[in-house]
């Protein structure tokens, strides 16, 4: 009797246990299914972020704040136009989103022209699209702000030097500041200024340009001043080459790194543009 009542005490549990298995295994099997199914509703969720961060901007954004943020840019050869001191002079424009949304800004250069001249095609640029994530911010320097002029109408401007106005267009209010600095011709950096970019109240409808750089070898470059001009004071400009906007060196030549500047490719630097060798 002892043995046939252990016998079905040792039935019960083998059956429990049994049972406990199989249901184990189907819930392995169900949390396998699950798992599967979440990520591959994850990876299709993914692809759509990732085309979602892709896709072309807008024709036009409603923007209520501008901001005016002063460039003063060296690019081809230090100021000596008599416009500033001679010297090589750099500008970066960090633009910061306070918001909790991700936003598109519009941005465009404008160029500070002598008193009294005509306007002119390349006066002012057309607007490029940026998008700044929550909390996110960018920086726009020289050779940023330089490729703004690359394509316009089909035609990019190498410039020496420039200076005007980064205008920047936003549905709201962002933290912008300008850091600037300045040295002689040669040699480390000698002055440095950051200013924060007071916003005006302007509401406006901005079309966006084309965000497409021009390839290496497509469409007309003029050089701005003209090479030779009495603004190089018999000083022989460099060719510029690479950066943001992947300008080419002429047939013969090859692109290298400028070592003058202070943007290194090897230490993180992005769109460090270089200068033509042979």
């Amino acid at each position: 009797m002892k043995k046939s009542a252990y016998q079905s005490r040792y039935k019960s549990n083998f059956n429990t246990a049994g049972a406990m298995q199989i249901v184990s295994q189907r819930s392995v099997r169900r949390i396998t299914m699950l798992l599967g199914l979440a990520f591959c509703f994850g990876f299709i969720a993914m692809q759509q972020v990732v085309r979602a961060e892709s896709v072309t901007y807008s024709n036009t954004i409603k923007t209520e704040y501008q901001y005016a943020a002063k460039v003063a840019c060296s690019l081809l050869l230090p100021h000596q136009d008599g416009s500033l001191a001679r010297g090589t002079y750099r500008t970066i424009v960090n633009i910061h989103n306070p918001g909790d949304k991700k936003i598109t800004i519009a941005a465009k250069v404008a160029l500070a022209t002598q008193m009294g001249s005509e306007p002119g095609p390349f006066d002012v640029t057309p607007f490029k699209g940026i998008t700044l994530q929550p909390d996110g911010a960018v920086g726009v320097n020289c050779f940023d702000v330089a490729g703004y002029f690359c394509p316009i109408d089909g035609v990019c401007v190498d410039f020496a030097f420039l200076e005007g106005f980064l205008v920047i267009k936003s549905p709201g209010p962002l933290d912008v500041v300008s850091v600037y600095t300045a040295r002689h011709t040669d040699g480390d950096v000698e002055s440095i200024d950051v200013e924060t970019v007071q916003p005006h109240k302007i509401r406006d409808t901005v079309k966006l340009g084309s965000t497409q750089s021009s390839k290496p070898g497509e469409g007309k470059r003029i050089d701005y001043p003209p090479k030779g001009s009495a603004a190089y004071n018999d000083y022989k400009p460099r060719q510029m080459c690479g950066g943001i906007a992947a300008f080419p060196c002429p047939e013969g030549m090859k692109c290298v790194d400028d070592p003058t500047d202070d943007c290194d490719p090897t230490k993180g630097g992005a769109d460090c543009a270089g200068i033509c060798v042979k």
